[in-house]
């Protein structure tokens, strides 16, 4: 997985890129981007729980960042960190809907090595963007 931090967005927090062919492959990668900035050792979360959750929006914009507050929200809430296995993402109507089944596991600080903590995902600079080749996507998250 690859993104981007982007420099001289925001002083104190901590934006960054994503790209992807499509949307799903584009909130995958802001997932585990999340986990990514958090975590040194992002590969030691192991696939011990699973958590479903569904977002509806009337923009890519509001459901990334629905999306990603939800990572956020697990990992605050039930001190889960988590990573999609199973996206999908549909528009009916103007308004688009994503599903997710995630898996991942309790936080274990002596496995766990945190080098910032995601407070929450901002609207600052946010922005779901589509090109020639594919879709790109930018958020600035609070640590």
């Amino acid at each position: 997985m690859v993104f981007e931090i982007l420099e001289g967005i925001s002083r104190a927090d901590i934006a960054f890129r994503v790209r992807g062919r499509d949307p799903v492959e584009l909130f995958t990668a802001g997932a585990e981007a999340l986990l990514s900035i958090m975590l040194k050792n992002p590969e030691t979360v192991l696939k011990k729980s699973s958590v479903s959750f569904t977002c509806e929006a009337a923009d890519l914009e509001m459901l990334y960042f629905d999306f990603l507050s939800e990572f956020i929200f697990h990992k605050d809430s039930d001190k889960l960190l988590l990573l999609p296995e199973q996206l999908a993402i549909t528009r009916s109507n103007g308004t688009y809907r994503l599903s997710c089944a995630a898996s991942g596991e309790a936080i274990d600080r002596s496995r766990h090595l945190f080098t910032v903590d995601i407070k929450a995902a901002t609207m600052h600079n946010l922005s779901v963007t589509r090109d020639d080749t594919g879709f790109s996507a930018t958020i600035v998250v609070d640590v």
